[in-house]
């Protein structure tokens, strides 16, 4: 085998695998981000949620005798 059509197939070879990689680098990054935007989601819906909770308890409270 020529040493040149050896070196042209591996270069070529790098060049296909270098660009799967950029497109897997944006794809990890794309999916990072969509996981932190979905934390930051669940993170507010939590502070929601609990805020609603604590509401409740004070309004329940409200209205049960005082126990002094």
């Amino acid at each position: 085998m020529n040493a040149q059509i050896v070196i042209n197939t591996l270069q070529k070879k790098i060049s296909e695998l270098t660009l799967v990689n950029v497109m897997l680098e944006a794809q990890i990054a794309d999916l990072q981000n969509q996981l932190n935007s979905m934390n930051q989601d669940q993170l507010s819906e939590n502070a929601i949620d609990g805020n609603e909770n604590q509401t409740k308890e004070i309004d329940s409270s409200s209205d049960g005798p005082d126990n002094f």
